[in-house]
């Protein structure tokens, strides 16, 4: 166990940034039946930037994207850390799998694994496109009044995540694997193919307003292969269809952001006071902060924590959120006159922020190894 612990300690530590490259498809080669023949790689797609990270920043990603889902009730979060400091090399850019890694894993896990991974990348691409906030798509189509319109869809395909920024939201489909070895065109094409059939193209029509775009990703990591790890993405665009018939607003979208980060942190009733203000008679309850200053900026981390890492005996990684995120959510609670999408229209960005102190989210969370000492304790009403 304390080798197991140790290697969860190494992976929240891994600042040093590894990457993964980025290949962008024509949803029109997507659509096709079948592909020409003997076409490569880069005669269907476009190489964009390569997405950079550290295995912080991408544990940071997964343990937000496990508690953004609701239903997983078996350790989120900490499952992915105790899998990837054994199977991801993070001291390698780009990223690989580390040696036996695939034969290691059984095929349930592998698939599970490969998964998170996938969604972890499509989180840190969204924030490079400038969406800082997400939630989850069945999460909340499941938490619908069963008589509502929505409701009827919630055995239906759909995609993981829908995206947001302050002015529009993004769905996307993340796809994970760690067997794809090569490049190979046919095999990259049926799996954005079937994904953009399956789970984008309909609830880009189901979802109101309508998202500007839908992405699907698929991630692939690979051990000891010819070709790098690699990430490919096609982004067929939205329409302003007039039939929707699930809303899922920008507020709702940053809501069920901070809900699954508070969730994480521990604060489980706070969550569910900020995702369903009109069940909850009372205006909240008081809970104590330390505060540690950061570049200037403030954070708040739970005294005594009960988090997803602490109450597994990992306490030397901490899960905060920025002072003025923490404050303007104890407003919405209060308030039903409050919104979290006017509240932190000038929430500070997370460009220039040392990582030297962990991992810093654009929509202010932060996870990693801090060890510098509080400034202040305060309450907080939530």
């Amino acid at each position: 166990m304390h080798i197991v612990f140790k290697g969860m300690l190494d992976l929240v530590q891994t600042l040093s940034e590894t990457s993964i490259e980025v290949h962008e498809w024509d949803q029109n080669n997507i659509r096709l039946k079948r592909l020409p023949n003997g076409l490569k790689l880069h005669e269907l797609s476009t190489q964009q930037p390569a997405l950079s990270f550290s295995g912080c920043r991408l544990a940071h990603a997964v343990v937000k994207a496990d508690y953004l889902d609701r239903r997983n009730l078996m350790m989120p979060g900490v499952g992915f850390l105790l899998q990837a400091c054994s199977t991801i090399d993070f001291g390698k850019s780009p990223i690989e799998l580390k040696s036996g890694a695939s034969k290691a894993l059984n095929d349930f896990s592998l698939s599970s694994m490969a998964g998170r991974v996938g969604q972890g990348l499509a989180i840190l691409y969204g924030h490079k496109m400038g969406l800082k906030f997400a939630a989850h798509l069945r999460s909340h189509v499941e938490s619908l009044p069963a008589g509502s319109t929505g409701a009827a869809h919630k055995n239906a395909a759909m995609a993981d995540f829908l995206f947001a920024s302050n002015q529009q939201t993004v769905l996307v489909e993340s796809k994970g694997s760690f067997t794809l070895r090569e490049n190979n065109p046919s095999s990259i094409k049926k799996v954005l193919k079937a994904a953009l059939r399956d789970q984008i193209d309909p609830w880009m029509q189901f979802l109101q307003p309508t998202p500007s775009n839908g992405y699907v990703f698929y991630s692939c990591l690979r051990e000891g292969s010819a070709e790098p790890s690699a990430m490919f993405i096609v982004d067929p665009e939205g329409d302003t269809d007039e039939s929707s018939d699930i809303p899922l607003s920008i507020e709702q979208v940053i809501r069920e952001n901070y809900g699954a980060w508070l969730r994480a942190m521990g604060l489980t009733d706070s969550a569910k006071r900020l995702l369903h203000p009109l069940q909850d008679g009372g205006s909240g309850a008081e809970y104590e902060f330390l505060i540690v200053e950061i570049d200037g900026r403030k954070f708040a981390f739970l005294d005594d924590p009960y988090d997803c890492l602490s109450c597994y005996g990992f306490h030397t990684t901490m899960i905060g959120l920025d002072l003025f995120v923490l404050q303007a959510i104890s407003s919405v609670i209060q308030s039903k006159d409050e919104t979290l999408r006017d509240l932190l229209v000038n929430l500070p960005d997370a460009d220039g922020f040392s990582e030297s102190y962990g991992s810093i989210f654009p929509d202010g969370s932060i996870f990693g190894p801090i060890d510098t000492g509080p400034i202040e304790y305060i309450r907080v009403l939530l």
